[in-house]
């Protein structure tokens, strides 16, 4: 059995926890994932209820993915057994925005499993998960943090909201804001991660960040000029029209053939907020968002060649209102169609670091 998957629309969180017991019901899961519309009230608390013998963790979400659907008001659901996930270690770390020493939290979950020569002979199995609740806006230096005190892998997302309900991410029962959930899996027969951004290089000009405010996502200055005023150069555009391309013409730290792309926000102060922070003296290129299905079905092609267990799709908001603008849901959703999947619109995925308008895609084995 492995991994199963499910979308579930109920009245309340105690009504979708119990249709999930019973479409579960000759399945023990080691694992429940879970996106959960932010209409839900409590929906870890229910679900922990229904399969006391799990981990559960989740998130909140602004719209959820499943197999090939694209829904929202529900909650998306992917068990995973035994046969797929050997063991799981959770754990909460709160008031990230306070910037915690992660080393002692990874030390546990490396005891977990019995210790970093457990970690080092099995590296190709273990593979962990992220939420971040993305009010706290401190995912850039916990993931380098996280990168520091840990060689194993991790990705995930940062949690959303529709236009009720408040962000949160879920683990064991209780809700948590500010906070970020990890999950350390020990996988049967290994994962893959892979990553798809849709976006190319419009300019080959590089541009170096001479000022910026990291923690508050700010950038003031290209090369020691106004930001702005730079970016309309690029573009060939009014500087007063910059806003209309934030998002069709993204930032993107390039190496080699990867792009982790940064989007501007809104401007203000004097600079452009920025929904992924960029330090100072990062060169950086501008983007052009190409085509989200085309590209998305290249990735899945090359990546996924084989049957798999499951895949999970932390896909950003961005792209999501993309595909609805461009009436590409039922293309891009019927990719995903051909894995036992999951997803949701995040507010910035986890890969390597922070980013932003990418996907990045877990592949259980």
């Amino acid at each position: 059995m492995a991994i199963r998957t499910l979308s579930l629309k109920g009245t309340d969180s105690q009504d979708v926890a119990r249709q999930a017991r019973e479409s579960l019901a000759d399945f023990q899961p080691k694992l429940l994932l879970f996106f959960a519309s932010s209409e839900y009230e409590g929906p870890c608390g229910a679900l922990q209820e229904a399969f006391p013998d799990s981990a559960v963790i989740g998130s909140t979400s602004h719209s959820e993915y499943c197999g090939g659907s694209y829904t929202s008001g529900s909650v998306s659901l992917m068990a995973m057994d035994r046969e797929s996930v050997e063991d799981v270690c959770v754990r909460v770390v709160e008031d990230i925005a306070g910037e915690p020493d992660l080393c002692p939290v990874l030390d546990g979950m490396r005891d977990y499993y019995g210790g970093e020569e457990e970690l080092l002979t099995h590296y190709e199995r273990y593979v962990g998960i992220v939420l971040f609740e993305s009010g706290a806006k401190a995912e850039e230096i916990f993931m380098d943090r996280l990168g520091t005190a840990t060689d194993i892998l991790f990705v995930g997302g940062s949690s959303s909201a529709g236009d009720r309900g408040e962000s949160l991410v879920y683990a064991n029962g209780k809700a948590y804001s500010g906070a970020a959930v990890l999950a350390m899996l020990k996988t049967v027969k290994g994962y893959d991660v892979l990553k798809t951004q849709s976006a190319h290089i419009f300019s080959e000009r590089k541009l170096l960040v001479t000022k910026s405010d990291l923690k508050n996502r700010i950038l003031y200055e290209f090369d020691n000029r106004p930001c702005g005023e730079v970016y309309a150069e690029v573009l060939g555009v009014p500087q007063e029209k910059i806003a209309d391309y934030f998002v069709s013409n993204p930032l993107g730290m390039v190496a080699g053939e990867e792009i982790f792309v940064r989007t501007f926000n809104e401007i203000r102060d004097g600079g452009i907020t920025l929904h992924c922070g960029i330090p100072e003296g990062t060169e950086i290129n501008v983007l052009k968002i190409g085509n989200i299905v085309d590209d998305t079905r290249a990735a899945l092609d090359a990546g996924i060649p084989a049957p798999v267990a499951g895949v999970v799709n932390f896909n950003c908001l961005y792209r999501t209102l993309e595909i609805l603008s461009e009436q590409q849901v039922e293309p891009y959703c019927a990719l995903f169609g051909r894995y036992p999947s999951i997803g949701f619109s995040t507010a910035g995925e986890a890969f390597l670091g922070h980013i932003n308008e990418t996907s990045t895609i877990l592949v259980i084995k």
